[in-house]
Order: C-alpha cells, then structure tokens, then sequence
C-alpha cells in the first residue's frame, strides 16, 4: 500500500515537472518567435521603404582612387493627355567631397506608351533622343541640369524633368491621334506609366 502511494505521488510529481517544462520550452519558443518576427519586421520595413521611397538627393562621395561615379534615375509621367496640368520632378547632385565636380546626364532609354526606345549611340544618341521628345510630339519633355559643376562641400547640381501638352498644340490631327493613343494605353494598361524615362546622371571629380 505504501510503495502504491510513493509510486501515485511520483507519477504525480513526474506530471508537475512535465507540464512545466513543457510550459517553459512554449514560453521560450513564444519569445524566440516573437524575437525574430520582430527582427524580421524591421528588416522587411527598412527595405520596403528603402524601394518605395522617392529619390530626392543624391550625395557624391569621392575617394582618392575614383575620380568619376554615376547613378541610373528613374522618371515616371503616370499620365498623358492635352490638356494635362504641366509635371515636374527632379534629383539633386549634392558634393560631399573636397574638390569640384562636373556634373552631366545622358538618356538611358524611353518608353512612351508602351513603345522602348534605347539609346545605342549610333542610330540613336542622348542628344537625339532629347531633341526628340522635346519636338516629335505633339506633348513636350524637357530636361535642365541647373549647375553643370557641383562645388566641393555641399555644391548641388539639380537634374529637373518637365512635362506639358497644351489643349490646342496648334496640330489638330496630331493632337488627335496622339491623344487616341494614350487614351487605349490607359484604358489597356491600367496602373502603368504612359511615360519612363531612365536616365545616367554622372558626377567627375575636377582634378
């Protein structure tokens, strides 16, 4: 009878320690779980807003061995009609360095409704394709560098692309037909840009 009662009150206390260790691996493993859920939220944040965030200054840093770096921006125009209310948007070259920089940009590549248009640099330059956007079409596309050398310490250069296209361009036919043709882009391609552009802005150390 007693060794019956020893062996209740073990399996008893075998039962007690059981569910507490089992109580203190989920407490461990809810902390664990929640300590990389959290680790992982914040690196998720960071690069979520590391993507979406827009571009609004781009800091040049020179080392002694570099005497050039560029960067490849994206614009985007989400809309095109006549009539549009003009568009701007812009990226500053600021100079964190100690010595003067010029400061130039050349046309990656365009895509107007859809339509690609690379740069190859022989049937299709930077030059051209500027000249082009800013006559061939019935909207025009500009583009304005504001300082072509950025001073040492905190010098800016802002690169500046503008939009437009006046109600009445003066071509009614041209207006017509380009005005058809962003309209079924839209309507056909909802949530894409009518225009982007890809552009090199380039920064060279003043040696």
């Amino acid at each position: 009878m007693e060794k019956k009662k020893k062996k209740n009150m073990l399996l008893i206390i075998l039962k007690v320690l059981a569910k507490r260790i089992r109580l203190s691996t989920l407490l461990l493993l809810a902390i664990t779980a929640a300590s990389t859920s959290f680790a992982w939220f914040v690196y998720a944040t960071k690069i979520s807003t590391g993507i979406s965030a827009h571009i609004e200054t781009w800091d040049i840093m020179f080392t002694s061995h570099d005497n050039s770096i560029s960067e490849y921006i994206y614009f985007t125009i989400p809309n095109l009609y006549p009539g549009m209310a003009d568009f701007s948007d812009s990226v500053s070259a600021v100079n964190l360095g100690e010595v003067n920089a010029t400061v130039t940009y050349e046309i990656v590549s365009v895509k107007i409704l859809g339509v690609n248009y690379y740069i190859n640099g022989t049937t299709l330059t930077s030059d051209m394709m500027v000249n082009k956007l800013a006559n061939d079409y019935p909207f025009k596309i500009t583009f304005d560098l504001s300082n072509s050398v950025a001073s040492s310490s905190y010098g800016m250069s802002t690169f500046t692309v503008s939009a437009e296209w006046d109600y009445e361009s003066g071509d009614d036919a041209t207006d017509t037909y380009w005005g058809n043709q962003a309209y079924n882009f839209v309507n056909n391609n909802p949530g894409a840009a009518c225009i982007e552009i890809n552009v090199k802005i380039m920064a060279t150390q003043q040696l």
